[in-house]
């Protein structure tokens, strides 16, 4: 039996990268998946692969920038499966790059996917875990919520808001048996990766700040999807049952240098 057997977890963002990797894993842990993503084929595939191994999944599209959708997100996940288990924030994207550069529409859609998709993400699913006796809330945060980026503020300040946001549900809910964390990648091999080191070409070449990245993180290479995916487990399991109002790095490292 795995570690989260008969789960019904919602993942954002789970079209590729960690959220992919997450959704894999949860699935061969026993989860039942709601694979989310505002890419239709990846989602979709995502989900395909999860059943072709003989777990059970749906796929919804939802941009987290939207009420709307996160609200249709429960309701199609509570039709398909009879409620919400946990819910993990990780759909992101690269931050616009230094403020100089940076557009009121680049800053508020920063705010939008990343704040606001956890904001009322967590909204809609905790009536659903209130009437089931408990539940589990993560948000993938960053290192950079937690050590200031120059080369992108605006995503500095929407990573550091799901940290705030995860501990005041935490503070809120644990008489509700219901938990809430955040987790802090560092630097990460995504799809995503490229557009974290290309943001100011005209400033640092993107193999330079990648080399500066690294050489920042004491264990010396970039952390591999599935290694967040472990450590979103172990905070979506049992086996963390009075963590709560965490923020915890998954780095390499990074930020004790």
């Amino acid at each position: 039996m795995g570690r989260l057997h008969d789960k019904v977890a919602i993942i954002t963002g789970s079209g590729s990268g960690m959220g992919k990797a997450a959704a894999l894993l949860f699935a061969r842990e026993g989860a039942r998946l709601v694979v989310v993503d505002i890419h239709e084929g990846h989602g979709q595939d995502v989900a395909a692969e999860i059943a072709r191994a003989g777990g059970q999944a749906i796929f919804v599209r939802a941009d987290t920038g939207r009420e709307a959708d996160l609200r249709d997100m429960v309701a199609q996940t509570v039709q398909a499966f009879g409620g919400v288990d946990i819910f993990w924030h990780n759909a992101g994207i690269a931050g616009a790059g230094a403020i100089e550069q940076t557009s009121e529409e680049d800053f508020d859609r920063q705010i939008a996917i990343h704040v606001k998709g956890g904001f009322f993400g967590a909204k809609h699913v905790l009536p659903e875990m209130k009437k089931a006796g408990g539940g589990v809330i993560l948000f993938t945060s960053s290192a950079s919520g937690l050590r200031a980026s120059p080369a992108s503020p605006s995503y500095s300040i929407a990573k550091a808001g799901l940290q705030i946001l995860a501990q005041c549900i935490a503070q809120a809910n644990g008489k509700f048996n219901i938990r809430a964390n955040a987790i802090c990648p560092g630097p990460v091999q995504t799809p995503l990766w490229p557009s974290f080191v290309g943001r100011n070409p005209d400033v640092i070449k993107p193999a330079d700040l990648e080399k500066a990245f690294l050489s920042r993180v004491p264990m010396g290479r970039m952390i591999q999807p599935e290694e967040i995916a472990r450590a979103a487990l172990f905070l979506c399991s049992d086996e963390a049952s009075v963590v709560t109002g965490v923020v915890m790095p998954v780095d390499g490292g990074f930020l004790v240098t």
